[in-house]
């Protein structure tokens, strides 16, 4: 035991004033001058030079009312980890340890460290004493809820592992508010353990511990850390008799305040690795390698980049999946006969590969209903609804998932059997030459057509001069998607069935508008055709903490076997919404029951990038912003929960304790003193 205020023990030297009293106190003689002692009855007289003590007991019982007074204004404490002080004083409290198992805590010892920290405040737990632990990452779950079986809470610590999520305080520490709330300790402390990366903690969380709540960190970080990483990688594909060669682009980070010389970066492809070469990477620097292009001839290629080694290895890869790119097919109709109108619009489609647009022209008088057959896209370019798709055809074409792109013109006209398949009725032509023409101005950017247009610089429309355009009147259920300066609707579109249809006023070449010699012309036809098909590219990668929808990503299909990185089968039945959340680092195979032979689809599951930055925070200002201050000084693992001698002191509280004691027993005192005082004359 220590005390804060050592210097009231002084007082304890005043418990030899009742003894000294006892022992030296002597009845003064008085002397009275008396005529006569014939009428004076004689009594034996005794006379002592120093008084015995009597009552032994009630002695003792003012020295240690005196003793515990005086040891309550010393304040008192035991120098001990909190936990343990609160048992030793006679209290309980409640803690929930806070465990970050997210992949930054891969690097070096800072696992052991952590665990070990957790350990040494499970093992200071009292006998009242009840403790929650909780692992997190992106995500925070409870492994062991409010006990004080320590073998339990032991079990659970050594089962935890390090896994691939990215670094959140804000759910842990909203779920150890929420334990903590809810207890009937008076007691309640939340200890974090973790290498506060800097990257897990915006400031926007959100999270606030209540009174009486208090929130210990333990940083187990290192003082310096080097860190290299292979943050993202990316392909150019370009084709290659009828095939496609793919050029991979890595990027290396180092993250250290040495350069890094000679770091070998490799290439594998399927297991195989294809190339090898060695960067230089500057201190605080990143750089890129690009590896030699490679055919690519089958689906679902599993590739991997390494680069190097260091503390934390499950940022020194990047796997990736890599697919043929699927073309879309795009039937562009027009007039025919030398007309041009399709010139510009088949010239932009020419340019790109993701994907790649195969496109076809043909007048309107050739066209049949087998030539839909394979297209994804049909474009009426300035022309009437050819005969071959009337009586319904084109619109079965369209709701079978099929896109239709009508850019009307002068020659354009729509027969009122198929007006239902427009987003509205087609008016006359509107004449904007007088003066400097019209321009395009509204444009709705929660649109995917133009979603891509809504940054600052991103496209600018306003360029372009409209002289003429077709009015449409639209339907209730039409989507307005463009209108000119003066109101009139510049695009229009309406679902049909799993199709899409969309409406131009005006023609796709110059003879109308000059919108097909600006900038912003390649990329809205490409938007306005990635939209109409339906294109969706299959990511190379995804991030760990993510969720893939398998029944709508592979359907048609019987029951799902999901492999995962750790060689677990997953069965996912398909009658059952298939969500399965990505977490871990590697690659999934996917496989139907139905077909378990052949190449599997596959997921490639990178880090978050942020996890490979081990940038640290002060653990102060995370404590400041969910407690309102800052608790003195940060712990460290092998003083998980000291605190200094005033904090100690003030939550311990023992100097009540002693006070009430010291007046307890001077109240039994005086009971015990007024009874001897009834039978004796003198004490």
């Amino acid at each position: 035991m220590s005390f804060l205020a050592p210097f009231f023990l002084a007082g304890l030297g005043a418990l030899a004033i009742p003894v000294i009293v006892h022992l030296i106190q002597r009845e003064r003689k008085r002397v009275v001058e008396f005529p006569s002692l014939m009428f004076v009855q004689r009594i034996p007289y005794q006379s002592v030079r120093r008084r015995r003590i009597r009552h032994w007991y009630l002695l003792l019982m003012r020295a240690a009312a005196m003793a515990l007074i005086v040891a309550a204004f010393a304040r008192p404490f035991f120098p001990r980890g909190a936990a343990a002080a609160l048992a030793a004083a006679g209290g309980s409290r409640e803690i929930v340890v806070l465990l970050d198992q997210s992949a930054s805590m891969g690097y070096g010892d800072h696992w052991q460290r952590a665990q070990d920290a957790a350990r040494s405040a499970i093992d200071s737990l009292g006998s009242g004493d009840l403790a929650t632990l909780v692992v997190f990452s992106r995500n925070a779950e409870e492994s062991i809820r409010a006990t004080s079986d320590r073998g339990r809470l032991i079990a659970a610590l050594d089962a935890a592992t390090v896994t691939a999520g990215a670094t959140r305080y804000g759910p842990a520490l909203k779920l150890a508010e929420s334990i903590l709330a809810r207890s009937s300790l008076q007691r309640k402390e939340a200890i974090l353990i973790s290498d506060f990366q800097k990257s897990g903690w915006t400031g926007a969380e959100d999270v606030h511990f209540g009174e009486g709540i208090t929130l210990t960190p333990v940083s187990v970080a290192a003082d310096v850390v080097a860190n290299l990483a292979v943050p993202s990688v990316t392909f150019a594909r370009a084709p290659f008799s009828n095939q496609e060669r793919v050029t991979v682009t890595a990027g290396i980070t180092n993250k250290s305040t040495d350069p890094a010389a000679n770091v070998p970066v490799t290439l594998e492809i399927d297991g195989h690795q294809v190339e090898t070469v060695a960067v230089n990477v500057g201190a605080n620097a990143s750089t890129s390698v690009v590896f030699q292009p490679f055919t690519l001839a089958d689906p679902a290629l599993h590739g991997v980049v390494r680069a190097g080694s260091d503390a934390l290895v499950a940022d020194n890869t990047f796997d990736f999946v890599l697919t043929p790119s699927q073309s879309v097919s795009v039937l562009v109709i027009d007039a025919g006969a030398g007309s041009e109108s399709s010139f510009y619009l088949s010239r932009a489609l020419s340019i790109g590969n993701a994907p790649r647009f195969q496109v076809e022209t043909m007048p309107a008088a050739r066209v049949t209903q087998a030539t839909l057959d394979g297209r994804s896209i049909v474009v009426l370019n300035d022309v009437m609804l050819p005969p071959g798709l009337a009586g319904g055809a084109l619109k079965a074409f369209v709701e079978r998932g099929g896109g239709l792109l009508v850019a009307t013109g002068e020659r354009t006209t729509w027969p009122a059997s198929e007006s239902d398949l427009l987003p509205g009725q087609l008016g006359p032509i509107v004449d904007r030459t007088e003066g400097r023409g019209g321009t395009i101005g509204f444009r709705d950017y929660s649109h995917p057509v133009f979603e891509v247009f809504k940054a600052p610089r991103s496209g600018d429309f306003s360029a372009a001069r409209v002289l003429r355009y077709r009015a449409l009147e639209t339907t209730p259920d039409a989507r307005i998607l463009a209108r000119y300066d003066d109101g009139a609707v510049a695009a229009a579109e309406k679902r049909a069935g799993a199709g899409r249809v969309i409406v131009l006023t005006s023609t796709l070449d110059d003879s109308w508008s000059d919108l097909a010699l600006k900038p912003v012309y390649l990329p809205l036809v490409h938007q306005i055709a990635r939209y109409l098909s339906q294109y969706e590219q299959t990511p190379a990668w995804q991030t760990v903490g993510g969720v893939v929808d398998l029944s709508a990503a592979y359907k048609g299909r019987t029951d799902r076997i999901v492999l995962t990185p750790a060689s677990e089968r997953v069965r996912f039945p398909a009658t059952e919404a298939g969500l399965l959340e990505l977490t871990e680092h590697g690659v999934y195979e996917i496989r139907s029951t139905s077909n378990t032979s052949g190449r599997p689809d596959r997921i490639a599951v990178n880090l978050d990038p942020a996890e490979s930055d081990l940038a640290r925070m002060d653990p102060q200002e995370l404590v400041a912003a969910v407690i309102g201050r800052a608790t003195p000084g940060g712990a460290r693992p092998d003083t998980a929960v000291e605190l200094t001698p005033e904090e100690a002191e003030k939550r311990q509280n023992l100097w009540w304790y002693l006070l009430a004691g010291g007046l307890f027993v001077l109240a039994a005192e005086t009971v015990v003193g007024n009874q001897l005082s009834k039978r004796e004359r003198f004490l």
